[in-house]
């Protein structure tokens, strides 16, 4: 018994190949994990002026936060104008690819205006650092992206 390929035989094996191409690309993309950045978004866009009002502030301190990896810590050194003063606020360690992988802190800052983080609670990866405090009856918020490599 011989096969004979005609047009038939062609088309019926396209629209087969087709479905069952379709029907894998179905089967994968509902595996895929995905974490929404916010649950909320409307709240987080009332609050949206007030975060530029907080940025705003912090862009008029005399020197920019500057955050580094120091082998095994990560290292984020605040300005001058918080010496001596009562600073209450969060640093947020937020990893736009693993919501599992965020991490949060109060800050803690030491005498030589340093907050130190081990990098052992965090992940090899791309972090975004979100760095909210209240000082003086004024709110600021200074936000980097950061790279821990391990």
């Amino acid at each position: 018994m011989s096969f004979k390929f005609n047009w038939g035989t062609g088309i019926f094996m396209f629209i087969g190949l087709f479905l069952l191409s379709m029907a894998a690309l179905i089967y994968f993309s509902l595996q895929e994990r995905f974490d929404l950045v916010e649950t909320e978004y409307y709240p987080q866009s009332l609050e949206y002026q007030k975060q530029i009002d907080r940025i705003a502030v912090t862009g008029k301190l005399s020197e920019k936060i500057l955050i580094s990896q120091q082998q095994d810590q990560l290292t984020v050194k605040f300005p001058v104008e918080l010496k001596g003063k009562e600073v209450k606020g969060q640093i947020y360690m937020f990893r736009p690819s693993d919501q599992d992988a965020d991490f949060a802190d109060s800050l803690q800052i030491d005498t030589s205006l340093v907050q130190r983080i081990p990098v052992s609670k965090l992940k090899a990866g791309r972090y975004i650092a979100k760095i909210s405090w209240l000082m003086d009856g004024k709110e600021y918020y200074y936000e980097e992206g950061v790279r821990i490599l391990k």
